[in-house]
């Protein structure tokens, strides 16, 4: 196997799955400026001393509100703050974790500058700017007239605001690059950090790294920070086999890496990073996570609700990965725009392989731009934060783009050299099957892995589009990132028309890994062709995450199993064949039991652990227990991280 280009790194650090609260960093005081602040559309009313002003809630969106709800243009926000005195004498920041889509900020009447991009961090420093134990006031505009995609410009302050003071020097991001040898199970790590310094002296610095639960030493470099500069240092060592358990979507094993900054005997500053320890590798054969062959399927799902915006809240971030993962969803490319810092981590815990990719989308996008500075850095803003996630296996620097191999390659030049050698580049296009298109013309030619968006009612539009980018770049395995038919409906009803035929036109050649529909849930658009409701009704579930029929046949059709049955009180799984989609190995597996006596009271139930089951192995049997004598049996399948992926019940198959 010739891999064209390895991602080995992982992000996400927890060792074993479990959640690891946030850690406070040392040398680091942080005040959330999140609550109710004062917001108005009116220009005057923002820029006098005089004027009624309403409240909005930050973090938060005003289309979520009645009297904004169609509101497009720019609106301010303002609140007032006191900076703890004590903090005089440290470097003081304002971070807005993100704000849609134009922001431009004032402290004290002083403006701080403007931000352009609506789903990545920025950040000020606000040490002079600032008054120590008195009163200060903040004014935020945002401007959500800009619009890409068919998904609705939330408008507003959308991620936390606060304020942090530091020391001299801080840790700026630690990046950690885990590559584990297959052969010989030991795992090379290699951290770099970035490290500011604000004073006007030179300052000799050292990092010291414990990454927890192995048996190695901490690892540890020292360096010499620039004044009023920022260097990049290296730290390296190797895990032993002993140590090294790797992150994989039904096993997600996470590390934590904690480090710490000092000068002397001095701890300047901490940080606290999760990561995982992943090997992935496409060749012109498909993908192959840790050495083994993955197709599968998945969805892409719009960062979207009506109750709350753009804003991802953990409730809802978790009840749509839950949701997700019950229906066997592995692979994605998920979404448009840089995602959510706590949707990332809830990936990085429950497994799923996904892209990362930056807003620039259409065959008329501006950005589409060789070198473009406002793309870079857009990639830049997102990578460097989102680097340490192991569920991100890719980055994407747009989508459904026209003659814009130029644009593509520059941005993959650029991520490679400058931001992440490590993992794969791709973009999602829609032009690689037509004839116009070529080798000489379309960059994937340059990108790892070819990604095609294709909508269809018909299965031979999937076949053909398949083959044509076989027979343009048979160096190339395909990834159908958005596939469907078309808008199915907001009922509960509702269905996709000719899926089965669609998914088995996608699965049919080998070199293809897989497909993400389009889309999980329903989502708010003003964008040409969307119902009366206001919603794009594509998903599978509602915009309330109410579930239509259709999530059922997603359910079905992406089951890790070809079937699960108990007849006769014996229990038969039997694998999918390695010409399916999905196919990969189960490990860890288990099945549920239940038994029902006549009065539909629970006899007995129990667990049963189901043995390695690869792709074209026969079917697995085994006796369950009991189940002769009872009047009803169910059987459930479920994955290592608790997720029912495939069940049947004696009562539904006896039902005429």
């Amino acid at each position: 196997m010739t891999p064209v280009r390895f991602a080995s790194l992982l992000l996400s650090s927890l060792l074993f799955c479990t959640p690891l609260p946030a850690k406070e960093r040392k040398g680091e005081q942080v005040e959330s400026l999140n609550g109710k602040w004062d917001f108005t559309t009116d220009s005057q009313v923002a820029t006098s001393a005089s004027g009624t002003w309403d409240k909005m809630e930050v973090p938060g969106n005003w289309d979520t509100t009645p009297q904004y709800s169609t509101y497009r243009g720019t609106a301010w926000y303002r609140r007032e703050f006191t900076v703890p005195a004590e903090w005089k004498g440290k470097r003081v920041r304002l971070k807005f974790d993100s704000v849609y889509h134009i922001a431009e900020v004032t402290l004290n009447g002083q403006v701080l500058g403007k931000h352009v991009g609506g789903y990545t961090p920025f950040a000020f420093d606000v040490t002079d700017t600032v008054r120590y134990g008195g009163s200060n006031t903040l004014l935020v505009s945002a401007d959500n007239s800009y619009k890409r995609g068919a998904w609705w410009a939330w408008g507003g302050i959308s991620r936390a605001v606060s304020l942090i003071a530091n020391n001299d020097a801080r840790i700026v991001w630690q990046h950690i690059t885990a590559d584990p040898n297959l052969a010989t199970g030991a795992a090379p790590i290699v951290i770099q950090y970035k490290v500011a310094n604000s004073s006007d002296k030179p300052l000799a610095v050292e990092l010291v790294s414990q990454i927890t639960g192995v048996s190695i030493a901490p690892l540890s470099v020292k360096g010499i920070v620039p004044a009023k500069g920022e260097t990049i240092l290296e730290a390296r060592a190797v895990l032993p086999k002993k140590d090294v358990r790797l992150w994989h979507f039904d096993h997600p094993n996470l590390y934590a890496c904690e480090t710490t900054l000092s000068t002397g005997t001095t701890v300047l500053n901490s940080a606290s990073d999760r990561f995982g320890i992943r090997k992935v590798e496409v060749t012109k054969d498909g993908l192959f996570l840790n050495g083994e062959q993955i197709r599968a399927g998945g969805y892409n799902r719009v960062s979207d609700s009506n109750k709350t915006g753009s804003t991802e809240p953990d409730s809802l971030v978790k009840g749509d990965v839950d949701l997700m993962k019950k229906s066997g969803a592995v692979i994605a490319r998920l979404m448009h725009v840089p995602l959510a810092p706590n949707l990332l981590d809830y990936l990085d815990e429950k497994g799923m392989l996904i892209f990362g990719e930056i807003p620039v989308w259409g065959d008329n996008d501006p950005q589409k731009v060789k070198d473009n500075p406002r793309t870079r850095q857009w990639l830049k803003e997102m990578i460097e934060r989102d680097y340490n996630h192991p569920c991100i296996i890719g980055w994407s620097p747009g989508n459904e783009l026209t003659w814009h191999m130029d644009y593509i390659a520059s941005m993959k030049d650029y991520i490679l050299k400058e931001l992440d050698p490590h993992r794969l580049v791709s973009y999602a296009s829609f032009t690689a099957s037509r004839k116009e298109y070529n080798p000489t013309n379309d960059p994937v030619s340059v990108v790892d892995l070819a990604m095609l968006n294709t909508y269809s009612g018909n299965p031979a539009s999937f076949a053909g589009a398949a083959a044509a980018l076989r027979s343009k770049w048979p160096d190339k395995a395909l990834f159908f990132s958005e596939y469907g038919d078309g808008q199915i409906g907001g009922g509960l009803d509702a269905r996709i028309k000719n899926i089965d035929g669609i998914w088995a036109a996608i699965a049919k050649n080998p070199w293809v890994i897989g497909g993400a529909l389009w889309t999980f849930n329903d989502y708010r658009s003003d964008y040409k062709g969307t119902p009366a409701s206001g919603n794009r009704e594509w998903g599978v579930v509602t915009v309330d995450r109410e579930l239509k029929a259709a999530y059922w046949q997603m359910r079905r059709l992406y089951s890790p199993v070809h079937s699960i049955r108990a007849d006769n009180g014996v229990l038969t799984i039997v694998p999918r064949k390695r010409s399916e989609i999905p196919s990969y190995t189960l490990r860890g597996y288990t099945v549920q039991w239940k038994l029902l006596d006549a009065a539909g009271q629970t006899a007995s139930q129990g667990s049963l652990p189901v043995p390695d089951l690869a792709p074209d192995t026969p079917a697995w049997t085994t006796p369950i227990p009991g189940a002769k004598n009872a009047a009803s049996l169910s059987v459930t399948l479920v994955t290592p991280t608790g997720y029912d992926v495939a069940d049947w019940n004696s009562a539904e198959t006896k039902q005429p």
